[in-house]
């Protein structure tokens, strides 16, 4: 009766187990393996009970938490991936420094010999596990983020122990080249290089497959007693002292990974025992797995009528018309079976991770009107439309059942028809909307009259006011407040029968409206600096006003609706995405199409943790309407559960030069925001977006942009992190909606923990 190899079932049992664990942890577990949660209700003969983590293991906690509130089981099953990869990646490194070394000093290089002798020597003499705690406990090792921190802890680990293997291989290597047949070869006239091809490494080769898997488990091993020293992949650094914003380091990490959970078995052992357990268990499990597996193998391949050097020397030489030809029908099905479960499972693997990031939002086919202006009966219509399609989609209203939030926007007027034209000695200079000038307040005007400039007068003081009859007032917002300039408009309109008043825009202030809030026999419009330029070039010149107005309805309307998260841990957790649904243009069109999309793709996204709420914003082509300050005073839902508001609503046109972008409202305190931006930038970088940063000035300790007031709304009112993302035309629109959006979607799904 043929023996059965128990070692080699066994450990290819466990091994198997590792590979699905590390491909489909979703499998396994539901839980997020980032869910921090501090403390705990609990309610029990009607009383209510609070808990502090860590929690035993329970219903909820199956095999408990850690001192964060962190699913130990999600921790270990999500960490798998990183510890066994890490493992497999530090044996690769060793085996590829210890063979060539090993092979050179076998064939006599006295210097390579004399290295791998002197680093065993020295390791051998200060324990390699001493070495590599103090090399990763050094504040450049700690301070790395993730990928960075693998490749260290690989160089490291790999530096520590590569001795070690080199000379067990170079033993065998001197060995082998003792041996009738070496000799032979030498005999024949061939090179070093071949001989170590074709007839050393096939007689190696079985050791080192043997010798990969301990390599492996040695490793784990490695990275377990580095755990209870606190060193492992990630350290994070946390910020100590939010007003100062000190970062240092302490021994958790955000990362799932098994070495990071063993830190704490200094102080929770006693108290909270399963933290220290079951991670030791998993790594016990799989050093387990790797050691019988190898054992298998050398089990396996020694046997008296083992075929291994042959069969890998015609691996070497790439004779597998040989090797097939030469092998049993049972060895040939059993290669078949493991060849077509191996790229199945691959497949499965490719296809269950697979995650399409297209947005293809010329595919959404609304009926969209031509414009669509806060007040109209287009925004009341497109507000409904997105309504509509958030129940469609499973979206759930905020407040009331009702998706759609009312604000008022006073008495308003659209601008039908607008110019200014400037008379200059029979020659009329006509300014552009939007760029030269924009109107405040207005009615059905036509008016002509002189200029006066009262850009160096302080008009604190003013006394006289019969020097500003029958003329258009001129004066410059660089020197005042907007109370202020409110305040003196008030009283010259109160004290002198004036044509309109003319303010020159601030610094960097964009020009542009559509809506004004009165309608007045009287003008109030912001020019540009260029053009109040060529006023004090034509001090004697007059200028002519026209305008015709229409009413418009007094109420705004935002769409507001969440997807709700599926973890039950952190579901209530909340990502805000800011849009937009106000246009003038063609391109508007293609914009709300893109919103549309967007709220479509990431309601589609599988396995949302968190709860993802969209808000459609109207009046967003003014500053006055916009929607987002009714938000700010009155948002229904918890501004504690938010952890980002990522504002699209700069997004105006499908085709741009540059992307307008900040992270300033998202500081490394509010961790979640600030790993999204930092990852939203990094991914714009890399696809080739020329990002602008906004301008911001620092204020007590946090930033607000200057452009605009509508960015600061949800950070300065509510406490919400934000980070902005618009779109900025150019001379070369290269860029499209399409390449923005997948990477946006990407990111937040990247984030979806």
């Amino acid at each position: 009766m043929k023996k059965m190899n128990i070692p080699l079932m066994l450990g290819s049992v466990v091994l198997v187990l590792i590979l699905f664990v590390m491909m489909f942890p979703e499998m396994f577990v539901d839980q997020s393996p980032y869910t921090i949660q501090h403390t705990r209700f609990t309610h029990e003969g009607g009383k209510l009970s609070i808990e502090r983590a860590p929690f035993p293991p329970a219903e909820d906690y199956v095999l408990g938490s850690d001192h964060l509130g962190r699913d130990i089981y999600s921790y270990i099953i999500y960490g798998t991936r990183l510890t066994i990869s890490m493992g497999v990646l530090i044996a690769i490194g060793q085996f590829l420094m210890a063979i060539p070394m090993a092979l050179f000093a076998g064939f006599g290089n006295r210097i390579v010999k004399s290295v791998i002798t002197q680093s065993s020597v020295i390791f051998s003499a200060i324990p390699a596990l001493l070495i590599a705690i103090i090399l990763l406990k050094l504040n450049f090792f700690t301070s790395l983020e993730k990928q960075k921190s693998m490749i260290a802890f690989i160089i490291v680990l790999t530096g520590v122990s590569w001795a070690r293997l080199a000379s067990l291989v170079l033993e065998r290597v001197e060995s082998i080249l003792t041996q009738p047949f070496i000799k032979g070869e030498v005999a024949t006239g061939k090179r070093h290089f071949r001989i170590a091809l074709e007839n050393v490494m096939p007689h190696l080769a079985p050791e080192l497959v043997i010798l990969f898997f301990m390599e492996i488990a040695r490793n784990l091993s490695m990275m377990m007693q580095l755990g209870v020293f606190a060193v492992f992949v990630g350290n994070l650094g946390l910020v100590n002292d939010p007003t100062a914003g000190v970062p240092i380091n302490i021994d958790i990490s955000f990362e799932p990974e098994w070495a990071s959970m063993l830190s704490t078995s200094r102080t929770l052992i006693s108290t909270a025992p399963w933290a220290v357990i079951f991670p030791a268990l998993a790594f016990f499990i799989s050093v387990l797995g790797f050691n019988l597996f190898g054992e298998g193998l050398r089990n396996a391949m020694q046997k008296k009528d083992s075929r291994a050097v042959l069969f890998f020397r015609k691996m070497i030489t790439l004779d597998f018309k040989y090797i097939w030809k030469n092998s049993e029908s049972r060895t040939k099905k059993k290669l078949a079976i493991w060849t077509v479960s191996f790229f199945v499972l691959l497949g499965l693997f490719t296809w269950i991770n697979y995650e399409d990031y297209g947005i293809g939002y010329g595919s959404v086919n609304e009926e969209l009107p031509e414009t669509v202006v806060i007040g109209t009966q287009s925004a009341i219509d497109t507000s409904n439309l997105i309504a509509a399609k958030m129940k469609n989609l499973g979206i759930e209203p905020l407040r009331d059942d009702d998706y759609l939030m009312s604000y008022d926007i006073g008495p308003s007027y659209l601008i039908e028809s607008q110019m200014i034209r400037l008379n200059v000695s029979g020659n009329p200079i006509e300014f552009v909307k939007d760029q030269d000038y924009a109107f405040l307040t207005s009615g059905n005007i036509n008016e002509t009259g002189p200029i006066y400039d009262a850009t160096r007068e302080d008009l604190y003081n003013t006394k006289d006011y019969s020097r500003f009859e029958a003329h258009y007032v001129l004066i410059d917002k660089l020197y005042y407040s907007d109370g202020a300039i409110d305040y003196f408009i008030k009283n010259i309109i109160e004290k002198a029968n004036i044509k309109g008043i003319l303010l020159i825009a601030g610094q960097d202030e964009k020009l542009g409206n559509v809506i004004i809030h009165a309608s007045e026999e009287l003008a109030v419009a912001v020019i540009s600096r260029d053009v109040s330029e060529k006023l004090s070039e034509h001090p004697d010149t007059t200028i002519t006003i026209a305008t015709e107005v229409k009413p418009i309805e007094s109420t705004g309307y935002n769409v507001i609706g969440i997807h709700r998260g599926t973890d039950k841990n952190i579901g209530d957790e909340a990502v805000i995405i800011g849009l937009n649904y106000n246009y003038l243009d063609e391109s508007g069109d293609e914009v709300l199409d893109f919103n549309l999309k967007l709220m479509e793709r990431l309601c589609g996204l599988a396995g949302n943790k968190r709860s993802i709420i969209f808000v459609f914003l109207d009046g967003t082509i003014n500053e006055e309407q916009h929607g987002i300050h009714y938000i700010a005073q009155d948002f229904p839902y918890s501004s504690q559960k938010v952890q980002v508001y990522i504002d699209l609503t700069g997004i105006e046109s499908s085709k741009f030069e540059k992307v307008e972008f900040s992270t300033a409202q998202a500081p490394i305190t509010r961790q979640f925001a600030w790993s999204l931006g930092h990852l939203l930038e990094e991914e714009l970088n890399r696809k080739g977006f020329e990002l602008k940063q906004l301008e911001a000035m620092f204020i007590d300790g946090e930033y607000y942009f200057k452009g605009s007031a509508a960015d600061n709304a949800l950070f300065w009112n509510r406490g919400m992190p934000t980070i902005i993302v618009g779109t900025l035309q150019g001379e070369q629109d290269s860029k499209n909606l399409e390449e923005l959006g997948s990477i946006i979607l990407e990111v937040i799904n990247k984030n979806n923990y």
